[in-house]
């Protein structure tokens, strides 16, 4: 695998005057497999990728909102449409902090802080336009020569994505019904790929009800079977182990938790319209 990007130490340092960052970056200028010394959020303002994140897949798609922490280990280079942009602000620590006193809600930061996995919020179109707007007249700020005035104007709109979006944050924003905290809880251990590798025997282990009840619930709250939910999330690790390693299709496969090469094949085929060898190559 490829060296891990620190941004902040090694490339892509924040504005020294206002300890900001702005970009709007389509699928082909995105960044490589990287970590940062700041904060950072993003908005997705078109299209879909598979954003690997802390050894865990996320599906994101236009409007979705997006807290990136210092240390987190992410990229979204490996997509499913060519057309994905994003827009992105990133703050330094002292920034943040000062946000955080001001906004002076502990739980929710913490919320935020400590998962495993960084926030996710899907947005409805008219907040999406909003959001957008907000970024933008950011960018635009960053570059004027009145550095406290646009360190003020970043505070402020940053404090309204905190609390309009963030605060409301929720593990899985995309099941069908609200569910029972420990599904959501449930789902976000399976992102991980040490959890998809076991499959459906690791969440039997995860979930305090029988089989069938399980059952019942995976197509009540994500209409899907859980080897439907599982198979989806193994292939989109094998989509970046595919574009972002070196490994062969049989080791793979095999690391993606599938023990039957053909039948790898097959749901790889069905889902992106192409072999993993093709796919592979493509990407080369």
């Amino acid at each position: 695998m490829e060296k891990i990007l620190i941004y902040g130490k090694e490339h892509t340092f924040l504005d020294s005057g206002t300890g900001l960052l702005f970009r709007s970056s389509s699928i082909h200028q995105t960044a490589k497999l990287h970590t940062h010394t700041f904060y950072e959020i993003f908005v997705v303002s078109q299209g879909t990728a598979l954003h690997m994140v802390n050894h865990a897949i996320q599906t994101i798609h236009k409007g979705d909102l997006i807290f990136i922490r210092p240390a987190d280990i992410h990229t979204y280079e490996f997509h499913c449409s060519d057309d994905f942009r994003i827009i992105n602000v990133g703050f330094s620590k002292r920034i943040f902090q000062s946000i955080t006193v001001f906004l002076d809600n502990y739980e929710e930061f913490q919320e935020l802080l400590q998962s495993s996995l960084p926030a996710v919020i899907s947005l409805p179109p008219d907040a999406l336009k909003r959001v957008k707007q907000l970024l933008m007249e950011l960018g635009a700020h960053i570059n004027s020569p009145y550095t406290q005035q646009t360190v003020f104007h970043a505070k402020a709109c940053l404090s309204s994505l905190f609390i309009d979006y963030f605060f409301h944050y929720t593990t899985n924003p995309r099941l069908i019904h609200p569910a029972p905290s420990w599904f959501t809880a449930m789902l976000e251990e399976m992102q991980k790929i040490e959890n998809l590798q076991l499959g459906f025997a690791r969440m039997q282990e995860l979930s305090p009800c029988s089989v069938n009840h399980l059952c019942r619930l995976c197509k009540k709250y994500l209409s899907a079977t859980p080897t439907q939910y599982i198979n989806q999330r193994r292939l989109e690790y094998a989509v970046y182990l595919l574009t972002q390693t070196a490994n062969d299709i049989l080791s793979v496969s095999s690391l993606c938790g599938f023990n039957n090469l053909s039948h790898f094949y097959h749901l790889f085929k069905a889902a992106y319209g192409t072999s993993p060898a093709a796919f592979k190559k493509a990407g080369s």
